[in-house]
């Protein structure tokens, strides 16, 4: 018979038993997503500011959230939770 072993990435130890993620503390999540999104939406602001200086404030914004949170989600978060994953959960 075919024995199906699950692989790291999906939650197994080197026995092929299941195991649980530790907690993440919610403040650092939160602490850790300030310290991604501010300095992105910053950026990006001031690398858009001389294309949409002239758009109000609500049509800018428009702009600026969904790339920021794109950032965010695809590659800001990922690489900040690898990098502090072991803080996150202590």
């Amino acid at each position: 018979m075919n024995k199906r072993t699950v692989s790291h990435a999906y939650g197994a130890d080197d026995l092929g038993r299941p195991t649980v993620p530790a907690a993440v503390r919610r403040w650092k999540l939160w602490l850790l997503t300030v310290c991604g999104i501010y300095p992105t939406i910053v950026l990006l602001g001031l690398a858009t500011n001389p294309v949409l200086e002239d758009l109000y404030l609500p049509v800018r914004l428009a702009v600026l959230v969904p790339a920021a949170a794109a950032a965010m989600v695809w590659q800001i978060n990922p690489r900040l939770q690898r990098r502090f994953g072991a803080w996150l959960t202590r």
